[in-house]
């Protein structure tokens, strides 16, 4: 299914709750320990509303897509061929050659011999993208609104890692993969942020290592070993940097360029003293349904992935308009 990327709007500042049983009878026993129906929606809130969020795509995109083949006298399933499909230029060699050559090391062979297999990539990229410009134009055009409650989470863990104005109206909070490509790109987008609001924002940073980033979890370790010297944002940053080898030798060399005290950082980062730090973040998150890097929580609103400027924009805004 085409996702359209519509921002749905946030009516209320709550924290999402769900309503339980009117005895608010328990639903499981272990002894004198009990669990509440609230407890167990407590923990399926965010998932509840991501389904909802899915399903109202699907049908609204459905609805869409039938008021545009009557006005067209199609059918259905032709509105996306004939709208946007049919209308798609031919990919050209040049197309593919400038593919190959800007991701020349990355492809097997330098792409020698593929060149139908990324045709075929690059066309449909091109029209999954042209879909969904389509689709978004046709929000535009009957004037939809979307009306579902945005939740509110209510992020649990420590909050050392920070940076900004204790007292500002908006914290932001990201869970992050120094080894994740889309996790650098945002860096700076947060940096616009930062310099759009200054010491309106508040920043926090958690890890969350993904299991198939094998180096993640000890740049982690890292940082929080910096931050035992004050240094953890300086650190940060420089692990965030596209040409960074995360390493052990390049940790130490960077906590020595940082003028830290190196034995005490070397000692920290060798004995993973601070695995269970990244171990419990972790945890935190995925009680908050993270699946993937970067998540931010804005004042306890989702945003999920290397998301664009205007969207942090959008719901910060909101926030200080309230």
């Amino acid at each position: 299914m085409i996702r359209l990327i519509i921002a749905l709007p946030v009516l209320l500042a709550l924290t999402v709750t769900v309503a339980t049983t009117a005895k608010a009878e328990p639903v499981a026993r272990v002894g004198s320990w009990t669990l509440q129906l609230e407890e167990v929606d407590k923990h399926l809130a965010h998932k509840i509303y991501e389904l909802r969020e899915e399903k109202i795509q699907e049908l609204l995109i459905n609805h869409l897509l039938g008021l545009e083949a009557k006005a067209n006298n199609i059918k259905v399933d032709q509105v996306l061929d004939e709208m946007v499909n049919k209308k798609i230029p031919p990919l050209s060699d040049a197309d593919v050659s400038e593919f190959i050559k800007a991701n020349k090391g990355r492809l097997p062979d330098d792409g020698k011999g593929m060149e139908d297999k990324i045709r075929g990539y690059l066309m449909q990229q091109l029209q999954q993208n042209l879909q969904a410009s389509y689709l978004q134009s046709l929000t535009r055009k009957y004037n939809v609104t979307l009306e579902l409650d945005t939740p509110r989470y209510d992020v649990p863990g420590p909050q050392d890692l920070v940076k900004g104005n204790k007292n500002a109206p908006i914290t932001i909070i990201e869970f992050s993969d120094y080894e994740c490509p889309y996790c650098q790109r945002a860096q700076k987008v947060l940096k616009k942020v930062e310099e759009k609001y200054g010491d309106k924002i508040r920043f926090v940073f958690r890890h969350f290592p993904l299991p198939f980033h094998k180096k993640a979890p000890k740049a982690s370790e890292a940082a929080q070993c910096a931050q035992d010297q004050g240094a953890f944002w300086p650190f940060h940053k420089a692990l965030f940097k596209s040409d960074f080898d995360l390493s052990i030798a390049e940790f130490k060399k960077l906590a020595k360029k940082l003028k830290l005290n190196s034995k005490q950082f070397n000692k920290c980062l060798d004995s993973g003293s601070y695995a269970s730090r990244v171990a419990a973040d972790k945890k935190d998150g995925k009680s908050l349904g993270i699946t993937g890097t970067p998540t931010f929580f804005i004042n306890g609103i989702k945003l999920v992935g290397a998301v664009p400027f205007k969207d942090f924009v959008e719901v910060i805004e909101k926030e200080l308009a309230q």
